[in-house]
């Protein structure tokens, strides 16, 4: 699979974010775009419409799927951060931030998901968790024993914590025998002064990385389905969970 990376500064609108988009793109499968890509100002529904309607376009020019980031909207009298899959015919679904984070406030503001979204795709099976959802490890797991073979992960990280997310991606991939494509922004500051400086990866079943730098830009990355095969093979990860093999937690008490 032919996975697009859009690493992408934090534009004040969708508008403006689609245009930098559509002047770099090449073709590919799936395109993956970060999270607040388009600003935090939560999107109101009609807007949201409007939005889906120019990422299918976007969609459209690719010639296959977008995870067109993860965007705030606000339904009602609530927000919630959402991650939209997106064809050239429109929004095909779309799956939820799970747990806004408390480090950053954002729970002050969005409301705790529900749903996680899986999709096929150019023939493979792919999940999408926004964010700091990749710390869950129940999240990946969940998504792999549904079948995923590769979970995207549209996210916004400080430039201190680079390290840490690619610690985390490397193990979600290796724990569950799939790929974990971790899209990031870059170029700009969170209020407290960090910089958001990029640092997008995919991290392959097997233990090995390809990194994306700093700089904003639309990269490749080359997906194989072998690499998913020999893995699942060798380490039988997912084949021990689904047995559900039992174990007691012995309690030793003074």
């Amino acid at each position: 699979m032919k996975l697009v990376i859009g690493q992408t500064p934090r534009f004040n609108s969708y508008r403006e974010g689609a245009r930098w988009v559509a002047d770099r793109l090449v073709s590919g499968d799936v395109l993956v775009l970060p999270e607040y890509w388009t600003g935090v100002l939560p999107l109101d529904v009609d807007q949201f419409r409007e939005f889906i309607t120019t990422m299918s376009e976007i969609a459209a020019s690719l010639g296959g799927t977008l995870v067109a980031g993860a965007v705030a909207v606000k339904f009602g009298n609530f927000v919630k951060t959402v991650c939209p899959v997106v064809d050239k015919d429109g929004l095909l679904g779309y799956g939820e931030k799970i747990f806004p984070s408390a480090a950053t406030g954002e729970r002050k503001w969005v409301s705790k998901g529900e749903e996680i979204v899986i999709f096929k795709a150019a023939e493979w099976t792919i999940g999408c968790l926004v964010c700091v959802d990749l710390v869950y490890p129940e999240l990946s797991r969940s998504l792999a024993l549904a079948g995923a073979e590769v979970v995207v992960n549209p996210a916004s990280v400080t430039q201190d914590r680079l390290g840490l997310w690619k610690s985390l991606g490397i193990a979600r991939a290796f724990e569950n025998s799939i790929y974990i494509a971790s899209v990031l922004g870059t170029g700009y500051f969170y209020k407290d002064g960090r910089p958001a400086a990029g640092g997008s990866y995919i991290a392959s079943p097997n233990g090995y990385v390809v990194e994306f730098g700093r700089e904003a830009g639309i990269y490749v990355g080359s997906l194989s389905k072998e690499e998913i095969l020999y893995a699942r093979e060798r380490r039988k990860y997912l084949d021990d969970v689904k047995i559900g093999h039992r174990f007691k937690i012995i309690n030793l008490r003074r």
